[in-house]
């Protein structure tokens, strides 16, 4: 769970290839997130999920998972930079929740790519990253997976994430119909979410 500030702006093209600049370069752990769609996805699950992350938790845990270096980042001027980017790509995804959720779309829907298993490998990315933002906050999110009408909305990200071996074992007219459930369990999830804090007040 993450809240919008509404007076940052959205990140733009420019901006967020300085992102992706940073998380592909060799200052980053080679276990980094180090795709735009991933820390996308990765994100959103932080932004809808049922727990509050600590900010420098979640950005350890996407940088260097395994705490292996001593530090994140090479300065202080790197790291305000970059931190600034990343809670206001968090903050937008947040601030379209909390107005309109329905129109949400992840990432990849909003890039071009040349060929369609590059797609497929971004729809691939963003869906690990959403479950990577599950798994750092694991008991907070097991409400969802009591009941098998709720877990079911997580079953596209598992297939789509080829978590399970259901993906290969698809045809391509079957993969495209998880892929268009996908955008709608996001919003199913959060929804779910947004019912359990109601019924605990």
């Amino acid at each position: 769970m993450i809240q919008s500030d509404s007076s940052l702006l959205p990140l733009s093209q420019e901006e967020l290839n300085e992102l992706e600049g940073f998380l592909v370069s060799d200052k980053t752990s080679e276990e980094c997130m180090s795709s735009l769609e991933m820390i996308d996805g990765y994100m959103t699950a932080l932004v809808i999920g049922p727990e509050m992350v600590p900010q420098p938790r979640w950005i350890q845990y996407m940088i260097d998972p395994d705490n292996k270096q001593e530090q994140l980042f090479e300065s202080t001027e790197v790291e305000e930079s970059i931190t600034g980017l990343l809670f206001r790509h968090a903050s937008a995804i947040a601030a379209q929740f909390e107005t309109n959720p329905e129109e949400f779309l992840p990432l990849y829907e909003m890039f071009g790519y040349g060929e369609p298993e590059e797609r497929e490998i971004a729809i691939e990315e963003w869906a690990l990253g959403f479950i990577l933002g599950m798994e750092l906050s694991h008991e907070a999110w097991q409400p969802l997976f009591d009941e098998e009408s709720s877990a079911m909305l997580a079953g596209p990200l598992f297939i789509l994430g080829k978590v399970s071996d259901d993906y290969e074992a698809m045809s391509q007219e079957e993969r495209d119909e998880i892929t268009a459930m996908l955008e709608e369990s996001i919003i199913n999830i959060h929804a779910f979410w947004q019912q359990e804090d109601e019924d605990e007040e």
